[in-house]
């Protein structure tokens, strides 16, 4: 097993941090002597790692939604939950019912999540409302933003407002994040982390204040890395991400912001187990990717250098806002994305060189008008992007020095188009809340020619076009219409008890992996009548969500229970087809999820405050499906694979005098790797610890000392199974979970 250093060994040295904390205190004093002479007011910043007047001590909230279930992490439970690395916001809601967080590496790059038991497939996050980034290979929301740049994050479970939810899909949850706006005075901020097996990172931000009553700016960059916890390679290998943000002031009748990100993002992937291997995992956990090559391109598939991705992604996005009377306001939310890199994947004696160069556009426009306790609004979303959705660029290279040997697939994909119409309604009467809205998508599926590879030269994906290769095969898309209500109420029986009802239909886009097995298809001796007839039998996923709930708070904390029933329609996986005497990738099973989630907070004293949450989880199709040959699978009323019944964890937190001390422990139950649940993986817990020590320099000036440490107890366990819904057997892989791991971190804020 590695040993896990606890500080950064045989790396660079950092001078991020150096040059940073020189600068500030130059800035400080120049920034003092000024507002010694123009201001007698001094402000005092409050540390970063201590609970401000807008957060909870705790790190469970009660729901806050009319519509649907959701909650809000701030900016003391981000700085906690997120990590030293503050990369993935998944990380941050770790803690909330119904949540179910998977971390495959301690760094946050490599993170599965399931939301009330369903995946995700890349897709239910936004950032400002915003769906930048979508399916496929490439640098999502959950690794694109610097934690530190994020102010709030919000997970919503069930029902979804009609004027929320937008992209490829909303039925497993939406998380969406809220940036940190250019602060209102002038502020400096530095920090850098080291931890086990070799991290580093650096992080730096400086807030401008406001600049002649006319803007606030605030820019920043970080630099991340480390080694992998097992096996050869890193993971992060070199993160670098610059950010920006400029906004007009408050006093300003309209109002304007406009961020701009850069990350650039390289890791090298972790190899799973077998099932068999998962039997003694002790033997087991270091098993990896090959460090050495042998010659042998089977083995070498296998290499470590041979199994790795690297992408670069930009994206601005912005917003402006102008008051048309009184009661009324018209928003527009613009964004861009553009996202290039590869994916190299070791198969079959090949690498498989899977090359992503793409542009997202769009934008949200929204007129909202005030009613008397309440307000309606009506808008419009519109998103066009670039495949992936189906893979239209792979090649296969060598595994000794990864030389072209070929085009694995040539695919021309029209752009997805997403077009949607959206009201919604509140009105508070007395002591009840209703919200209600409708909105209207048009989805359209693309167009897809497949392309004769035979004899192209290694090119881009454009030059290869330009080639005019033969046509393989063509089948046009269509345009899908999805109908997504929703309806919520809220009655206040007291101050303290509060009830809680929804209803909304959520989506999901088709599953566009069937595109790449279409060629498959066609070599099975399908006509191109047949092939159109599979692209045109894909469906969009739709969900019908019911959520009922308590708020029972009290002087020193609260309890929430929520019962929550999902009917899911069109859900997608690799099923047989009988017509057709194969198995592909279809739209076409049905399923249910229904639980409990209940959480529940206490300030036991000013100190100590205490947060809990369980879970109870239900994810079955209702029906038996039809395998191979005739045969049945007994999947009906059988949980879906990799998804525990049970989960819960507990967390407690100290504070006195600039001291922080969170002690967490979450639970995971035992989980099933087949649909016929005949095979399972056991259960555990994890346990983390995070501490910190703020000083108080100057009114204008702290440091803070933290101290973190995740999977306290070094436990052993399995994090991810990769299993399909429909799996039988044990024939699946398995993700060993990140081992322990120790941070400790520097910040100064002037």
């Amino acid at each position: 097993m590695k040993t896990h250093a606890y500080l950064n060994s045989g790396r660079k040295p950092t001078i991020l941090l150096l040059v940073s904390m020189i600068f500030f205190l130059a800035f400080n004093d120049s920034h003092a002597q000024e507002t010694a002479q123009t201001d007698t007011d001094v402000q005092t910043l409050p540390p970063v790692n201590v609970v401000d007047e807008k957060e909870s001590a705790t790190t469970i909230t009660p729901p806050e939604s009319v519509v649907g279930t959701q909650e809000t992490v701030g900016r003391a439970t981000i700085g906690i939950q997120g990590g030293a690395e503050q990369i993935n916001p998944y990380k941050a809601i770790s803690m909330q019912p119904g949540v179910d967080i998977r971390n495959n590496d301690a760094f946050g790059l490599d993170i599965s999540h399931r939301i009330r038991g369903k995946s995700d497939r890349n897709i239910g996050e936004t950032i400002e409302g915003l769906p930048i980034k979508g399916i496929g290979p490439g640098i999502g929301l959950s690794t694109m933003m610097d934690l530190e740049n994020i102010d709030t994050i919000s997970v919503s479970k069930g029902a979804v407002s009609a004027d929320s939810g937008f992209g490829y899909g909303s039925d497993n949850g939406m998380v969406d994040m809220r940036v940190r706006r250019p602060g209102d005075k002038s502020h400096g901020m530095a920090k850098q982390a080291l931890g086990s097996d070799a991290f580093t990172r650096s992080f730096i931000r400086l807030d401008s204040g406001e600049m002649g009553r006319i803007a606030k700016l605030f820019v920043s960059g970080s630099y991340t890395e480390a080694d992998k916890w097992k096996g050869s390679g890193d993971s992060p290998d070199g993160r670098k991400n610059v950010a920006m943000g400029l906004s007009g002031t408050t006093d300003q009748p309209i109002q304007w912001e406009f961020y701009g990100v850069y990350n650039n993002d390289s890791k090298h992937s972790y190899r799973g187990l077998s099932y068999e291997q998962t039997r003694d995992l002790s033997a087991n956990t270091d098993f990896d990717y090959n460090d050495s090559l042998t010659g042998n391109s089977a083995t070498d598939a296998y290499y470590y250098d041979n199994n790795r991705q690297h992408f670069e992604t930009s994206t601005v996005f912005g917003k402006i806002a102008i008051p048309l009377s009184d009661h009324s306001s018209l928003t527009i939310k613009p964004y861009y994305l553009h996202d290039r890199g590869t994916w190299y994947l070791g198969s079959s004696g090949k690498v498989i060189d899977w090359s992503v160069d793409h542009d997202t556009m769009g934008g949200v426009i929204e007129y909202r008008y005030a009613i008397d306790q309440g307000e309606i609004k009506a808008g419009y979303w519109y998103q066009e992007d670039e495949a992936p959705g189906p893979p239209t660029s792979r090649k296969y290279r060598s595994t000794k020095d990864l030389t072209f040997l070929g085009w694995e697939r040539l695919v021309e994909v029209d752009n997805h188009k997403f077009s949607s119409p959206f009201v919604t309604a509140e009105k508070t009467i007395g002591a009840t809340t209703l919200a209600a809205g409708v909105r209207y998508l048009w989805l359209t599926q693309p167009d897809l020619t497949s392309y004769d590879v035979t004899g192209l030269p290694d090119v881009d994906y454009d030059d290869a076009l330009a080639l005019d290769p033969d046509v393989k095969l063509h089948v046009d898309g269509q345009t899908h219409e999805v109908f997504l209500p929703n309806i919520g109420i809220t009655h206040r029986f007291q101050d303290a008890l509060q009830l809680r009802a929804s209803y909304g239909r959520t989506y999901n886009t088709p599953h566009y992996s069937l595109g790449k097995q279409i060629t498959t298809l066609q070599a099975k001796g399908m006509s191109d009548a047949e092939l159109q007839a599979v692209w045109d039998s894909i469906e969009p996923e739709t969900g019908d969500n019911f959520d009922l709930g308590l708020n029972y708070t009290f002087d020193r904390g609260f309890i929430t229970p929520t019962v929550f029933y999902s009917l899911m329609k069109n859900v997608g996986g690799s099923f047989y087809d009988p017509d057709l005497d194969m198995t592909y990738t279809q739209n076409s099973a049905e399923a249910q999820s229904y639980g409990v989630e209940l959480a529940a907070g206490c300030t036991l004293t000013p100190e100590l405050s205490v947060s809990a949450a369980i879970t109870y989880t239900q994810y079955e199709f209702t029906s038996d499906i039809e395998a191979a040959g005739g045969s049945t699978i007994e999947s009906d009323g059988h949980q879906i694979p990799d998804v525990p019944e049970w989960m819960a964890n507990l967390s407690l937190n100290w504070e006195k005098n600039g001291y922080r001390i969170t002690p967490s422990i979450r639970y995971m139950g035992e989980r099933y790797v087949d649909v016929e649940n005949k095979y399972s993986l056991g259960a555990y817990f994890l346990v983390d610890l995070a501490l910190s020590k703020t000083f108080q320099l100057t009114s204008k000036q702290a440091l803070t000392v933290s101290f973190s440490a995740t999977n306290l107890l070094d436990k052993e366990y399995i994090s991810d199974i990769s299993a399909a819904d429909a799996a039988i057997g044990q024939d699946t892989t398995y993700t060993v979970g990140a081992p322990q791991t120790f941070f400790i971190a520097l910040q100064y804020d002037i």
